[in-house]
C-alpha cells in the first residue's frame, strides 16, 4: 500500500519515480516514514554500505544510496518485484553500485567482502510477526545471520507493526531507537556489547 506515487525523497535522484508493483502483494516504506528514517541516519549515509533484507521494490535502499551510501545490496525472492529492482536499479544508473539477489531473505548469508555491514533496512511481510514459527526464524536472522556482520557502529533498522519488535527474544542486538508512525514502528538495533556466546 503506498501513498501515491513512490518516488526517492532526496539526495541525487531525489523526485525520480519508481517502478512498482501493482496491487498489494508489497508494501513500499510510506513517504513520511522514510523521509523520518533518513533525516535519523543522515549522519550516517555517507559512503555506508548497506543491506535491504526483503527489499520488495527496493525503495529503501535506493533512497539510501540517492543519499550517500556506497552500495546496496537487495535481496528480494519474489520475481515480480525482483524486476522492479532492476528496472530501477537501470534508471537511477545505480547498477555499479548495487547488487539484487533473488532469494529468500531468511537464508541470506553474505558473500565474500559483501560484509560488513553499515546499515541493514529488514522489512518482511506484517504477517510474520504474529507468526511463532516465522517470528523465530526473523530472530535467527537477526542474531546468527546479521549480527556478526555489522560494522562498528552498524545498525539494523527493522520495520515492524507499532508493538511488535524483536528487542526482548534478541541476545546479539540491543534496540537503541524506536519511532512509531501510527501503525507502523521502526526499531533501530546495533550490536549488543554485552552478549557473550555461551560455552
Amino acid at each position: 500500500m503506498s501513498e501515491g506515487v513512490l518516488r526517492i525523497l532526496g539526495g541525487t535522484a531525489k523526485g525520480t519515480r519508481l517502478f512498482s508493483v501493482p496491487g498489494l502483494k508489497v508494501r513500499p516504506a510510506l513517504a513520511r516514514v522514510r523521509t523520518s528514517l533518513f533525516g535519523i541516519l543522515a549522519p550516517d549515509l555517507a559512503e555506508a554500505r548497506a543491506l535491504d533484507l526483503f527489499a520488495g521494490t527496493g525503495c529503501v535502499g535506493l533512497e539510501a544510496v540517492s543519499r550517500g551510501a556506497a552500495s546496496c545490496l537487495f535481496v528480494e525472492r519474489d520475481r515480480e518485484c525482483a524486476e522492479a529492482i532492476r528496472r530501477n536499479l537501470t534508471k537511477l544508473r545505480f547498477g555499479e553500485r548495487c547488487r539484487l539477489v533473488v532469494g529468500d531473505a531468511l537464508r541470506f548469508r553474505p558473500g565474500p567482502g559483501e560484509a560488513p555491514w553499515d546499515l541493514v533496512f529488514v522489512d518482511p511481510p506484517y504477517r510474520m510477526y504474529g507468526d511463532p514459527a516465522a517470528r523465530a526464524q526473523l530472530v535467527e536472522l537477526l542474531d546468527t545471520g546479521l549480527a556478526p556482520d555489522l560494522a562498528p557502529g552498524g545498525r539494523v533498522i527493522a520495520e515492524h507493526p507499532a508493538g511488535q519488535s524483536l528487542e526482548y527474544e534478541l541476545r546479539r542486538l540491543v534496540l537503541t531507537d524506536r519511532r512509531v508512525y501510527g501503525q507502523t514502528e521502526l526499531s533501530f538495533f546495533e550490536r549488543n556489547p554485552e552478549w557473550r556466546p555461551s560455552t
